[in-house]
Formats: structure tokens, C-alpha cells, sequence
């Protein structure tokens, strides 16, 4: 139960509503506890007025007795009453502290899960599935919540019946009290037995929704290629064969809770029937009164749900154990990337230098990087070109320390990157990715994204900045266009115009463009590129590109071939070189040739 740990500095935390809610338990289960006391007494009354009356009969005092017998019955009912309604009351009260404190805590676990999520570095996400945190935000919070309220509630009250109940039992009658207990501990036997196969069962259930989570949240997501390929069969019977593990897990841990029912209830009332047996043989023997055993019965009746719920109380505690342990693994996870808080926080004037960087990608082993150097002056445009995996976007990635190179450095305006604040290196730097990604929002949001309190004059401008400002005004909500999940109702071209309209509105001092024309036609390029011209020299723009086009009037151009700088210089002189580059451009140009021809 280490896993559950933790917990406790939430439990101080609310200890304002904990501490009177426990009271409130304690307060509802006294209560209870007195009832079975008033009933022993109305009880026992009812022979002393049957003998008293009988020896009155047919006197003047018979109707008097008899009106002061009803009185007694009446009364012994209101107080009765009266202990069941305040009873009532306060476990009221105890609900609404007590579950009121667990809804906090719940809000606070999912809160600082979403803050720890954001605050981990991007190699967490390639070991850990997207439905797989998905649950862990979500079931596995709702499991401890569960163990949070209702198991705290259900164990005050269950030890504080329990206690009061077999002390009371033991003044009336030792003897009683042990044969009418011979079953519990083998009703704790059971619990503990149950308790040990729930926990498995729960952590196996647990991770098995995760997968199945992953494989609809997968589903989902690419629901185009699957549509395209006609896969949809397939992936049914795919999903098919996770959802029937599931119903198997869930079937298994069913078994066992219904399996452990019948045997609560059979010891239970073996506990009743032992009341009665031995209880009516005592009430001969004159030990004890018929009130008594009506007292045990109600005993025993009380510490019904008290010891089922203990049961219940451990299975939610073991199916917590095992939630919390799986959140703790992500609470305890270190991000790769430190926010470097106190780190320096000078302006960023836009130079960097890559001084012998060298990357591995730690789950394929691929060396990405080598040994790579290269300077860009602030306010310059460089270009990265090369083959698909020549390690172009790993290098880009490496400005917004979205990686950290593990050998060599690199350096904005001469500091080494690792000794400035990530947040204030990422402010001054509009980033645009290979894979475009848009949020299930407007258009405008999704632009003024980059820049919070934009107005709209700045989002139409970055929009006409990355050529898209025609285009909207053609929708029919213009920029409060709703743009679906991932984008979805926009073009590729559209997308990636409003994804670069989202960095230009920053006005950043680094703009890097990971291959971010590759969606769009050459003249939609043209006019983004011209753009772009206005800015040359006000700020550093780094361009990942396929297309020569787009690089051409770059300040410097890096080839890369192999994760290695294999030509570098501006467009005319590695023309010159017949490279690499050259044999790129030519190649290209023979394809727009072609391509006016037909």
C-alpha cells in the first residue's frame, strides 16, 4: 500500500472537512448503536405488564395500566425515531464532508497530473501510449477518488459499530457473544482472500483498458488511412480480440465479487441463527432476557453492512493501490529537459551556433547527429537540406531544446541553451512543425494560439502574412470557423498556413519552418516566401525544405547527408560545387519544366 502514501498530504490538507466529517461518522454510528439498547428495554417491559396487568385485571387500575403500557411503547417508539433520525442527520453531515473532500482532491490529482504531462519532455510521449494516459487521467483518478470518500466514511463507521457492538454484546453476555462471532474469522479469512485475487484481477483490468483505450484513441486518429485502405474489417476484428481480453478481465474480477456475496451473507446468518440457538437456551436458563436476544439479533443485523462494507472497503483500497501506483509513475517521471528555473532570462537576440553536436535517438539507436557545426548570426536565414532522414528536423529540434544534444553544444548569442529557461528561449521562438497539428477550435484561436492577447488586426495579419487571409474571408464564419478535431475540415494546405500564421503572429526573433511549405503549391509558396523577405535580417529563420525553391535566397544552405554537413555556402556557390545540391536543384528544375509541359 506504499503507492497510496502520497494521499496523506491531501488528507492534512482537508483536514477542515475530514476531521468533522469522521466525527459525523463516529456521532451517525453511536446513534445507531443505542437503538438496539431501547428495543431490549420495550421488550423486556412487555412481560412485567403482561404479569402486572394480569394481577390488576378487572380492577380500576386495568385501564390506567393499560393507557400507561401504550404511553411506554409510545415513547420507547419517538425515542427510537428520534435516534434513527439523528442518525440519519449526521451521516448526512458525513457525506457532505467527507465526500465533498474527496471531489477536492480529485480536482487537485487531475490538475497536477495535466501540469506534470505538460512540464515532462517529448521522449516521455514515445514511451507511453496516448490511451494510456488517457486512463490514467481518468479511471485511475475516479479509483482513488473512490477510496478517497467512501472507504473512509465506510471504515469509521464499520470500526466504530464493530467495537461498540461486541463491547456491549460482552457486558450482556460473554458466553453469547463468542458463538455469535465463530463466524468472523472466517468472514476475515475470506476478505483478505478476496482482497488478494481483486487486486490482481483490478491491475490486470486496468491495464487492459488502457490498451483498449490506445487502440480506439489509434482508430480515431486515423481514421482517413484506414477508411482509405479499406481497413476497416480488419481493425474491428483487431479491436474485437483486445475487447474480448477485457470482457475476460472484467468477467474474472465479476466472479469474484459475486462469488464473494453469498458466502457474506451465508456466515452472517449463521451468526443470527447461532443468536437464536444459543440465545433461547440462555433465556431459559434464566441468563438472559428475551429483550437480549432481540438486542443481538439487531447487533448482529448492524455489523452487516459495517463488515460487508470492510470488504468493500479493502477491494476499493487494492483497485486504488493499484490506480495510484500507476499515477505515481508519472508523478514520480523526470523530464529529460529541465525548465532550468533561475536560469538566465536576457533578450534573445536570435544568434546560434552548433558547436560538434552530436544525436542518438535513445529507443532506435540511429545516430541522427554527427559531430555537426555551424554558425547562424542573428538576423540571418539558414536552410537545412537533405534526404528524408538525414536528421534535418532532429536539428531544428534542438533550438526550442525539444531534444538536448548529447555531445557538444549548442549556444544562443554565445550561452550554452542548457543555461538559459526553456520557457524564455521557447517565447522568443515561432516554431513550425513537420507534422501540423490544429486544435478543435476556431480558426482565429487557433492562430492567436502563438499569441494569446492578439487582436484581430494581428491575426489577419499573420494570416495575409502566411497567405491564408483570402481564404478565410471565403468561409462562411470567416476566422470563427470551427476547424474540427487535428483540423480535419481544412485542407493540407490550409492547415499548414494556419500553422505558420500561428508563429508569425509571435513576431518571434527565431522563426524555424520545419519543412512547412511541402503542402502547398509553388505559388502560394512564392507569396508566403516573399513574406518572409520582409523580415530577412529583423530576425533568425531557420528553413527545413525538400524544395530548392524555397531555399534559394537563404544567407547560408546545410546539406545534410547521414546526420554529417556534407556542403554548405549560399545558393550560387554550391551550384557551383555540382554537388549534392546542385544535382537537387537541376532534378527539380526538369520537373516544374515537365510538369508546365503537360
Amino acid at each position: 500500500m506504499r503507492s497510496l502514501k502520497p494521499l496523506n498530504f491531501y488528507y492534512w490538507s482537508y483536514k477542515r472537512l475530514f476531521v468533522p466529517g469522521l466525527l459525523c461518522a463516529v456521532a451517525s454510528s453511536v446513534f445507531a448503536i443505542i437503538v438496539p439498547m431501547i428495543v431490549r428495554q420495550a421488550i423486556d417491559s412487555i412481560p412485567r405488564f403482561v404479569s402486572t396487568y394480569r394481577a390488576f385485571q378487572g380492577t380500576p387500575l386495568e385501564s390506567y395500566l393499560y393507557t400507561d403500557f401504550f404511553i411506554s411503547l409510545s415513547v420507547f417508539g419517538l425515542i427510537i425515531i428520534g435516534l434513527s433520525i439523528g442518525s440519519g442527520i449526521f451521516s448526512f453531515l458525513m457525506r457532505q464532508t467527507v465526500v465533498v473532500a474527496s471531489r477536492h482532491i480529485e480536482y487537485d490529482l487531475r490538475n497536477r497530473l495535466y501540469d506534470q504531462l505538460q512540464s515532462l519532455s517529448h521522449d516521455f510521449y514515445l514511451e507511453h501510449a496516448t490511451g494510456d494516459l488517457i486512463t490514467r487521467a481518468t479511471s485511475d483518478i475516479e479509483q482513488v477518488r473512490r477510496y478517497i470518500g467512501p472507504a473512509i466514511m465506510y471504515t469509521t463507521r464499520a470500526v466504530v459499530t464493530i467495537v461498540t457492538a461486541v463491547t456491549v454484546m460482552f457486558i450482556i453476555s460473554p458466553e453469547l457473544t463468542l458463538y455469535t462471532l465463530i463466524p468472523m474469522p472466517l468472514l476475515a479469512v475470506a476478505v483478505f482472500l478476496v482482497a488478494k485475487m481483486v487486486h490482481v484481477r483490478s491491475d490486470e483490468l486496468q491495464k487492459q483498458y488502457s490498451v483498449l483505450t490506445s487502440k480506439v484513441h489509434e482508430a480515431l486518429s486515423g481514421i482517413r488511412v484506414l477508411k482509405a485502405y479499406a481497413r476497416e474489417e480488419r481493425e474491428a476484428e483487431a479491436f474485437d480480440v483486445e475487447s474480448s481480453h477485457y470482457r475476460k478481465r472484467s468477467l474474472s474480477l465479476a466472479m469474484i465479487e459475486a462469488a464473494w456475496r453469498p458466502v457474506f451473507v451465508t456466515l452472517v446468518g449463521s451468526s443470527t441463527l447461532i443468536v437464536v440457538w444459543v440465545g433461547g437456551t440462555l433465556a431459559m436458563a434464566g441468563e438472559i432476557t428475551l429483550g437480549n436476544i432481540a438486542e443481538y439479533i439487531i447487533y448482529v443485523a448492524l455489523m452487516t453492512f459495517p463488515v460487508a462494507a470492510m470488504g468493500f472497503v479493502i477491494t476499493m483500497v487494492q483497485r486504488a493501490a493499484a490506480s495510484m501506483a500507476r499515477l505515481n509513475e508519472i508523478f514520480d517521471a523526470k523530464p529529460s529537459i529541465p525548465s532550468s528555473n533561475g536560469a538566465e532570462r536576457t533578450p534573445i537576440k536570435g544568434g546560434i551556433s552548433f558547436n560538434n553536436v552530436s544525436f542518438r535517438h535513445p529507443h532506435s539507436g540511429v545516430l541522427a547527429l554527427d559531430n555537426v557545426s555551424f554558425d547562424i548570426p542573428p538576423g540571418s536565414t539558414v536552410a537545412i537540406v537533405g534526404r528524408t532522414g538525414s536528421g534535418k528536423t532532429t536539428l531544428v529540434e534542438m533550438i526550442p531544446r525539444l531534444l538536448d544534444a548529447q555531445e557538444g553544444a549548442v549556444l544562443i548569442d554565445g550561452k550554452n541553451i542548457k543555461s538559459v529557461a526553456v520557457d524564455h528561449i521557447r517565447s522568443a521562438i515561432g516554431y513550425v512543425p513537420q507534422d501540423v497539428f490544429l486544435f478543435s477550435d476556431t480558426v482565429a484561436n487557433n492562430i492567436s494560439f502563438g499569441e494569446m492577447d492578439a487582436g484581430v488586426d494581428e491575426i489577419e495579419r499573420a494570416a495575409a502574412e502566411a497567405d491564408l487571409l483570402e481564404n478565410v474571408r471565403e468561409f462562411k464564419e470567416g476566422f470563427e470557423t470551427f476547424v474540427g478535431e487535428r483540423g480535419i475540415t481544412l485542407s493540407g494546405g490550409q492547415k499548414q498556413r494556419t500553422s505558420i500564421s500561428r508563429a508569425l503572429i509571435r513576431n518571434p526573433k527565431i522563426l524555424i519552418m520545419d519543412d512547412a511549405l511541402s503542402a502547398v503549391d509553388v505559388n502560394t509558396e512564392r507569396t508566403i516566401l516573399s513574406h518572409l523577405r520582409k523580415h530577412f535580417g529583423k530576425r533568425t529563420i531557420v528553413i527545413v525544405s525538400h524544395r530548392v525553391s524555397a531555399v534559394q535566397d537563404a544567407d547560408q544552405i546545410i546539406v545534410l547527408d547521414d546526420g554529417r554537413i556534407i556542403e554548405r555556402g549560399n545558393h550560387a556557390s554550391l551550384l557551383e560545387n555540382k554537388g549534392f545540391y546542385a544535382s537537387l536543384y537541376h532534378k527539380q528544375q526538369l520537373e516544374q519544366e515537365l510538369e508546365a509541359l503537360e
